[in-house]
């Protein structure tokens, strides 16, 4: 399995799609804060043109760690899945159980890499260009992407089962989405009648990483950062189960 991480990350360097990818991810950090100061620099009276604004933008969007992770994944394995590479892999004696932890490790690392990145080049950004403001600091935002992480690791793991279970990637995406957006709106919706399913609902992270939570912090509550480690780890657990599972029945 070793050898098969090392071939991983050896593909991933010498792949143009990653820099294409890291190189958008940091264009839209700069973008962000490069916007605010030309907006402030024309407006003198513009009162939002400081990091704290820059930085409670991000605050009010914690969903956005997790829905980073399945286009990373997306990104890293779709070709691979296509062109047979799964195959070959099986093929030179690696199981499929330390495939799939192999996967799992590659796609975490490269995510960890590039959402550092990119939150180091908008902190860049911002204290560069904007006028600095104690409301809102990068502190803040390190905080909050701690407290997310968890569940975001169980979207990479479920990314990663749609992945190698669906032949087509759209199709995966489209599954992601059924699963983090329409099913939390659906037990939401009926949770209106049904307390159990209201139960289930608040503990689904699309639920509570909403506009106003996250402007109300609910990261810095007990409440709030309970909800997102058990969310993230039951998430963990089941979508990871259910990889191991479907991916032993799979024809690669």
């Amino acid at each position: 399995m070793f050898n098969y991480i090392k071939s991983e990350f050896y593909r991933i360097i010498h792949s143009r799609s990653t820099y294409i990818t890291l190189g958008v991810f940091l264009g839209l950090a700069l973008l962000i804060n490069i916007g605010l100061a030309i907006i402030a620099a024309c407006n003198p009276g513009w009162g939002y043109g400081n990091t704290a604004f820059s930085f409670q933008f991000l605050l009010q969007l914690p969903a956005i760690y997790v829905c980073a992770a399945p286009i990373l994944v997306y990104i890293l394995y779709d070709d691979v899945r296509k062109n047979g590479n799964f195959k070959n892999v099986i093929a030179f004696g690696v199981s499929r159980e330390k495939l799939l932890l192999g996967q799992f490790i590659v796609s975490l690392i490269y995510c960890l890499a590039v959402m550092l990145l990119t939150l180091g080049v908008y902190f860049a950004g911002a204290y560069a260009l904007l006028r600095y403001d104690p409301l809102y600091t990068s502190a803040d935002i390190m905080r909050q992407m701690l407290c997310v992480l968890p569940s975001a690791v169980a979207s990479l793991v479920f990314a990663l089962l749609c992945v190698n279970v669906f032949e087509r990637g759209v199709v995966g995406i489209l599954v992601w989405m059924a699963v983090y957006y329409l099913l939390p709106y659906v037990c939401q919706w009926i949770g209106y009648e049904v307390d159990f399913f209201a139960r289930i609902a608040e503990w689904m992270p699309m639920n509570f990483m909403d506009m106003q939570g996250a402007t109300d912090f609910f990261w810095q509550t007990n409440d709030g950062v309970i909800k997102c480690l058990v969310s993230g780890a039951a998430g963990f657990v089941i979508f990871g189960i259910l990889s191991w599972l479907l991916l032993r029945r799979k024809e690669l």
